[in-house]
């Protein structure tokens, strides 16, 4: 299930998403509400089309439910799944940074030559970098998205 993302959820994630954009020295998101015309049930844009409109997804975990988030960029993504215990993102994330608010975090590769570009690309790929916090977790390099948000 995919869900257009609103004000107030926005909000919340840019926080979170502020801190790997800085790292890449992009400009920090736009803390705005979407527009009403912008939230509706149709099928997902590709990102060139959806340039500016972050999606949210429900993705099913061993247990329990997470959120998933992609927000389009020009040419990339940022692309997260965050449950109530931590996150995996991609490898625009600063895990090290989240590390030191004691939050797990995990930094993701895509499983194939390409960019992560959507939540399945972050569910299939391989973890890259792993803060304390969430190898306290038994989260490993090497395990796969969904193995490394079933510890968590």
């Amino acid at each position: 299930m995919r869900n257009w993302i609103t004000g107030s959820s926005l909000i919340g994630l840019t926080v979170l998403l502020s801190i790997a954009l800085l790292a890449c020295g992009a400009p920090a998101p736009v803390t705005e509400p979407l527009s009403p015309s912008a939230m509706s049930s149709e099928p997902i844009p590709t990102a060139p089309q959806a340039a500016g409109i972050a999606v949210h997804q429900k993705v099913q975990l061993t247990g329990k439910l997470a959120d998933g988030y992609v927000i389009p960029l020009k040419k990339a993504n940022i692309v997260c799944v965050v449950t109530d215990v931590g996150m995996v993102g991609c490898g625009a994330f600063d895990v090290m940074v989240l590390d030191s608010f004691d939050y797990p975090a995990v930094r993701m590769k895509s499983s194939n030559a390409n960019h992560i570009a959507t939540v399945d690309d972050l569910l299939t790929g391989t973890v890259k970098e792993v803060n304390n916090t969430a190898a306290k977790l038994g989260i490993k390099v090497g395990m796969t998205g969904r193995q490394a948000l079933d510890l968590l």
